[in-house]
């Protein structure tokens, strides 16, 4: 479960920020149209999911054992793994607060098929505050991307040249 549930949230990562990237290029642009509202409607729905995933991946994590890393892995290396790790758990939370956050505040809760995302308890209606809860979330989601590269590359490394068998902790099983 562990191993499906790491894929996903990869997986919509992804497209969550391609959507993002997108969404952000056009309304800078000041193309409002149906592709751009699109856009926003399926980053929010997927921001959404992110959330509601990583809550379920932080539960399973508690709950399960994690594989062993292999003995060749020195104890420095595994405690940066786990730090690394950590804050891109931490960000996989806020990241999609400071955004669901944002569009309470705007407000622009609708989604796709003009589903309503539920408003976020205690955040008022401001749109200068969503101003600055958006900007907050860029930033957060910049230091996701760099996290993320130093943990795919991490991984990567691991496949490639050493391999350990640090990256079988997480691929599924043949």
């Amino acid at each position: 479960m562990t191993r499906l549930i790491h894929w996903l949230t990869a997986a919509l990562l992804v497209a969550s920020l391609v959507l993002g990237f997108w969404m952000t290029d056009r309304s800078a642009a000041n193309l409002w149209d149906e592709l751009t509202n699109t856009l926003y409607s399926w980053h929010k729905l997927i921001g959404f999911i992110v959330l509601l995933v990583t809550g379920l991946r932080i539960i399973t994590k508690l709950r399960s054992t994690r594989p062993p890393y292999p003995s060749s892995i020195s104890r420095g290396q595994i405690q940066l793994a786990q730090s690394v790790q950590g804050a891109l758990y931490l960000l996989l939370v806020l990241v999609p607060l400071f955004g669901w956050a944002g569009v309470t505040a705007f407000p622009a809760l609708i989604t796709v098929g003009g589903y309503h995302l539920p408003a976020l308890p205690g955040i008022p209606k401001d749109q200068a505050l969503a101003k600055q809860l958006f900007e907050i979330h860029g930033y957060l989601v910049l230091a996701l991307i760099a996290l993320a590269v130093v943990h795919i590359a991490a991984g990567l490394q691991h496949l490639l040249f050493k391999k350990d068998g640090v990256f079988e902790r997480i691929w599924f099983k043949s």
